[in-house]
């Protein structure tokens, strides 16, 4: 399996406790290498990729247990964010678009919300 840039800084930095505790143990050579190693790796990472990761957060933060997001970069420098939400068969739940992360996060979350009868929704 080929390290990805978080593993590998997440590695790094779980090490800096361990040489600081008991240097002994963890060399200074081999904290320096894995934490230029993972700052290569984090360098090497798109600034599309890394946004796109913010954006996952800040919407996955918002859905349902059995809700899954997707999220998207948009060719539309106004509104430059979309996401999907789905249930678990796959049924789309929400879309939309968004100017921010948080402003789709919350658009989303509006989505998601259960219409309240009387507004807007037909009843029988």
């Amino acid at each position: 399996m080929k390290p990805n840039a978080i593993n590998s800084a997440v590695g790094a930095l779980k090490l800096v406790p361990m040489f600081l505790n008991h240097p002994t143990v963890i060399s200074r050579a081999t904290l320096i290498g894995a934490s230029a190693e993972a700052v290569e790796l984090l360098e090497a990472l798109p600034c599309v990729s890394v946004e796109l990761a913010e954006v996952f957060r800040c919407v996955d933060a918002v859905i349902g247990d059995g809700q899954v997001a997707y999220v998207t970069p948009v060719n539309c420098p106004e509104y430059p964010y979309g996401a999907v939400v789905a249930d678990a068969k796959g049924n789309v739940l929400a879309a939309a678009k968004g100017k921010s992360k948080e402003g789709l996060a919350e658009l989303i979350r509006l989505k998601l919300v259960p219409q309240m009868e009387g507004h807007g929704g037909g009843s029988a």
